[in-house]
């Protein structure tokens, strides 16, 4: 069979495909070959390279799948590769929607991950990737193109922003793990950037909890049951999330040094969180004790299910029972938040008790972690807290759980 060089194009590739004697096209512009697979309906791109004088030839992906555009476009990476030192093994996925699958499948492996985590990128997948595009070839994931077929559909669906936002970011990760791992020629969605698409400023939420608020929280506590008044109680002291209070137990607490560790495998950040145990909390702690032990409960787990801690719905569960849908968990931490400013807790110090990741030069000159500084902060919040008419709320609402 022939090789003809010529300049390929999609025009080309049909043109040429209609004679037999054509097995392959050699691209006059770029280190390109197509070769016809049989039937002449398909084909096969390679990128021709040298490698100490002997030719190579890399499989790209497939015609018509990927374009001559696509493929051209790829090019200047996959050299860059080669040229590293790096292996090429591409084509595994031919459109998005067997990334997507292939990604769903790796995620609900990742035990490292929380089942809320997989759960919200298997649904992200199901729900809205795959239907928008799953037949699309790998190599058309252009901005033009996710503009049209992907954000556009979401906007018109009258989806929050920061929803939004979510569903690209599961989409860009895929796509650049799978390019990590050489399972595609490039990473196609590298330098693509949401705001691109969605100039809308997404705020964070306010809170629906304030500083004044507290009296509508101690009511709510003394109809709570004790669950639900525990997680809250536990969150209002140390403004945690709910991720890391739900899960929190026994063994990561430290009476004598005074201090609680919460490990990196719970926490969002994955950085092991340390905050002091004030006296107020002391005395919160043993109480919820010696009610578990009343109940016949031993578990290491504060708040256990079984064998396991309780889950994110039944934890999210609790806390809608106390609050009557008014407030949510994150409403406590904002709130928490908010005190400390108003008790001149300064912010680096509010960042760290909150175990928000340091950003820009903060990550880089800051690095005061010492537990004595976040015990004088927590000291100022809670003796403000117990002024606020915690302690008492406390002990009424450890009488009715142990007499529940």
């Amino acid at each position: 069979m022939q090789s003809l060089s010529v300049v390929i194009s999609d025009a080309a590739i049909t043109r040429h495909a209609a004679d037999a004697d054509v097995g392959e096209l050699r691209d006059q512009r770029h280190p390109l070959l197509l070769r016809y697979r049989s039937g002449r309906q398909k084909a096969t791109w390679y990128l021709v390279h040298y490698q100490n004088r002997t030719k190579k030839r890399h499989r790209l992906g497939y015609w018509p799948t990927l374009k001559t555009k696509d493929v051209v476009a790829i090019v200047p990476d996959v050299l860059g590769r080669l040229s590293a030192g790096h292996t090429v093994k591409t084509g595994t996925f031919e459109t998005v929607g067997q990334l997507l699958e292939w990604y769903r499948g790796r995620t609900a492996k990742e035990v490292t991950k929380s089942p809320e985590w997989r759960r919200a990128v298997e649904s992200a997948i199901d729900a809205h990737l795959l239907p928008l595009l799953g037949t699309l070839p790998v190599g058309q994931l252009t901005k033009a193109v996710l503009d049209t077929q992907l954000i556009l559909p979401l906007v018109n669906s009258d989806l929050k922003p920061s929803t939004m936002r979510k569903y690209w970011g599961t989409l860009k990760t895929a796509v650049k793990l799978a390019a990590k791992l050489e399972l595609l020629a490039a990473d196609y969605m590298a330098g693509m950037k949401f705001v691109d698409h969605v100039t809308k400023r997404i705020k964070p939420k306010e809170s629906r909890l304030r500083v004044t608020s507290l009296p509508l929280v101690w009511e709510q506590l003394q109809r709570a049951a004790v669950d639900g008044w525990a997680l809250v109680w536990l969150m209002l002291l140390f403004g945690t999330r709910i991720g890391e209070t739900r899960q929190l137990r026994w063994s990561y607490i430290d009476f004598t040094a005074g201090m609680v560790a919460i490990p990196a495998q719970i926490t969002k950040t994955d950085v092991t969180h340390v905050l002091p145990v004030t006296a107020l909390a002391k005395e919160f702690l043993d109480k919820f004790r010696s009610v578990r032990e009343s109940f016949g409960i031993y578990s290491d787990f504060l708040f256990p299910a079984g064998t396991e801690a309780i889950s994110s719905q039944a934890a999210q569960k609790h806390i809608q029972l106390v609050s009557k849908g008014k407030w949510s968990a994150h409403d406590l931490r904002k709130m928490a938040r908010s005190a400390w400013a108003e008790l001149g807790i300064d912010y680096w110090m509010a960042e760290r008790l909150l175990n928000h990741k340091p950003k820009g030069l903060d990550a880089v000159y800051i690095k005061t972690e010492a537990l004595s500084e976040r015990l004088k902060a927590v000291n100022v919040y809670h003796d403000w807290l117990i002024k606020q008419g915690l302690t008492v709320c406390t002990v009424q609402a450890l009488k009715k759980a142990v007499n529940a």
